[in-house]
């Protein structure tokens, strides 16, 4: 089996697993996790000196997963690392769809995308800079591959502190 082959599986899996998982708890989950609107609408209140200062909590978060990743991308077990956490992505990602969905109904998967649009492009070209990275079992060695991750992890944390929020107050 091909290594994308595996990872597509290993997504999809989490996928299922997380989709089952939600769909169980249902209204349980629900209540431990409370309603999203108020998450995502706190932010639209925000003052520009609030703003700027999530902005900098937002883009040392980012700025440290990227590193993380790219560390990981480093080791000899970055392949089966890279399968377990898309695993997990793909469970946590199915999982808040189903909340989402839950509370929202079928404008559950609209809030969702627009949740993580734009954002969400530049954390996924991150994920395939490392991914491409541990699959060619090359060492993420070059300065221009580190720089570029850390572009993108500054463009996706201004996107997701200034320009989500706007997007997300049309809903």
């Amino acid at each position: 089996m091909s290594f994308w082959n595996f990872w597509f599986l290993s997504m999809a899996a989490g996928i299922f697993a997380g989709t089952i998982w939600a769909n169980l708890l249902g209204g349980e989950l629900l209540g431990q996790i409370g309603y999203f609107d108020g998450i995502f609408k706190s932010g639209q209140g925000m003052d520009e000196e609030e703003r700027r200062r999530l902005w900098k909590y937002v883009l040392g978060q980012r700025l440290w997963e990227t590193g993380l990743g790219g560390l990981l991308a480093m080791t000899p077990l970055a392949a089966a690392g890279y399968m377990l956490l898309s695993f997990g992505a793909g469970f946590v990602l199915a999982a808040i769809i189903v909340v989402f969905t839950l509370e929202k109904g079928v404008g559950g998967i609209l809030f969702w995308l627009l949740s993580v649009f734009p954002h969400g492009l530049c954390y996924l070209g991150i994920w395939a800079i490392w991914v491409t990275a541990a699959k060619e079992r090359k060492e993420p060695g070059r300065v221009s591959i580190w720089l570029l991750a850390a572009f993108l992890a500054a463009a996706g944390s201004f996107l997701e502190v200034w320009v989500n929020p706007i997007l997300l107050s049309y809903l």
